[in-house]
């Protein structure tokens, strides 16, 4: 593993619990959002996937790998579809000022901007593509 001079060690490499065997192992930063095969058992991991430091649940607390929001797609897409016409999908991304325009033209509109949430629920679900307030894309 390569390290750039001055770099911590714990900054050049994250630990991550294979979902098949459940070792821990080291994945280069910048293969985070790479495939890369686990040396115990050889499985195809996606680290952006698979818990950081710890293993899923470890203590009861789920942990994300970093570079990866808390915020889940589903969860976002769900809310778009069900309660798109509130905004309620962008508040729970952090996106409070388009989720207060989306229930402000919905009720200017008769509930027609509505449709807006909805289709950004569908695409949210469809497409995996969404990032949250802070630009991390939405885990799984």
């Amino acid at each position: 593993m390569n390290e750039s001079p001055g770099q911590p060690a714990n900054q050049a490499a994250i630990t991550i619990h294979c979902t098949k065997c459940g070792q821990a192992m080291l994945v280069a930063r910048e293969h985070v959002n790479l495939q890369v095969a686990c040396p115990h058992c050889r499985a195809t991991l996606e680290p952006w996937r698979v818990a950081r430091s710890a293993p899923p649940y470890a203590g009861g607390v789920p942990h994300y790998p970093e570079g990866v929001s808390s915020r889940s797609r589903w969860v976002a897409g769900v809310l778009g579809v069900l309660l798109g016409w509130l905004g309620v999908h962008r508040f729970y991304l952090g996106f409070t000022g388009i989720g207060v325009l989306q229930i402000v033209l919905t009720f200017l509109t008769g509930g027609i901007a509505g449709v807006w949430g909805f289709i950004e629920g569908i695409l949210c679900l469809a497409t995996g593509q969404w990032r949250d307030v802070d630009g991390l894309p939405l885990r799984e």
